[in-house]
């Protein structure tokens, strides 16, 4: 009968300890999801300030199929805020060339 317990405590230990691995990848796969995502995000972004660069001529907001940017006309070029329809955003300075 004591041996029966022991085991018991064994298989229970290996389950939790088994458990716990699991946990662990399941949130380093989360943080590499979530890091991916950003930088999939940041390419968007900047993608969208190299469009409207060329596509800014006055104070404007410009539509594309993944966000648009206001554009603001300066004495040295543009102030544009890009913004993706998820709300992530970013601001750049981009200077006549």
């Amino acid at each position: 009968m004591r041996q029966d317990g022991f085991i018991l405590i064994q298989t229970l230990l290996l389950l939790l300890g088994m458990g716990v691995v699991l946990l662990i990848s399941c949130q380093q796969i989360d943080e590499e999801m979530r890091h991916h995502q950003l930088e999939q995000e940041a390419l968007q972004l900047e993608s969208l300030i190299r469009a409207a660069k060329a596509d800014c001529t006055k104070d404007e907001t410009l539509r594309y199929p993944i966000g648009q940017v206001s554009c603001t006309v300066t004495d040295k070029g543009f102030k544009m805020e890009a913004r993706l329809e998820n709300g992530q955003r970013i601001e750049a300075v981009v200077t006549h060339e």
